[in-house]
């Protein structure tokens, strides 16, 4: 929210008094007026230069009389400069520079961090894409058998679109493309197959350790006894 410089001499400033005798008004509305007038070119000439604004500086004061008995009066009390066609607000970057200055520094600084996001965001868009190709050179390796290079031209668009996806779903997780070669190692020596994309995405977490077929046979084991448990507790219960 911007702000003006208003001293407490200007109640009694003999240019009010001026100003106010020329348009018939009390000192108070002379004062509110220029107010009005200062406020509104913060917003729309915050250089002080309302010459394009012409037609219209009455309106901005919020003064219902005419605009060109208006203007007149303000640069006959010292209000506004005219030289030729050119009208400024009297000492407005005196009054209002601080202003100025802070709004320039704030342009700056909102450039500067608009040039800041968008060399981030190229440098984001490249990394993600050659994340996305990392990722799925490592994932052809893993699901197919053989290098990206080896086999490009034998991938259907279907199998592109599956391991696209999956692609999507590794670069979520922030998945290294070593990483999928390790978890789609586990994933072969636990089923002795190589994973699909789909495969590979849903086990994800199940491939964090190596699980050998010897290791699996233990735990159908201890499944098969688990369920044979059941069953004989229930049978028994029915007995009762």
């Amino acid at each position: 929210m911007a702000w003006i410089k208003s001293d407490e001499s200007l109640s009694q400033h003999p240019k009010v008094d001026e100003l106010a005798e020329i348009l018939e008004l009390h000192p108070a509305q002379a004062i509110g007026h220029l107010h009005y007038l200062w406020w509104w070119a913060l917003s729309y000439a915050d250089d002080g230069d309302i010459t394009k604004y012409y037609k219209r500086i009455a309106k901005a004061a919020n003064y219902e009389g005419d605009n060109e008995k208006f203007i007149g009066a303000l640069v006959s009390a010292g209000w506004l400069d005219q030289i030729g066609e050119t009208i400024q607000i009297h000492d407005w970057a005196e009054y209002h520079g601080a202003l100025l200055d802070r709004r320039q520094n704030d342009r700056e600084r909102k450039r500067k961090e608009r040039v800041e996001r968008e060399s981030t965001a190229i440098e984001i868009s490249e990394t993600t894409d050659n994340s996305h190709q990392d990722i799925f050179s490592a994932l052809v390796e893993v699901c197919v058998g053989k290098p990206y290079a080896e086999c490009k031209n034998e991938l259907t668009s279907r199998t592109r679109g599956k391991l696209n996806v999956a692609v999507k779903e590794f670069n979520s997780m922030r998945t290294t493309p070593d990483e999928i070669r390790r978890r789609g190692f586990n994933y072969f020596i636990r089923w002795k197959d190589r994973p699909t994309p789909d495969a590979l995405v849903s086990n994800w977490t199940w491939l964090d350790e190596v699980v050998s077929p010897k290791d699996k046979k233990q735990i159908d084991k201890q499944i098969i006894s688990a369920q044979s448990n059941k069953e004989l507790e229930e049978w028994a219960s029915s007995d009762e």
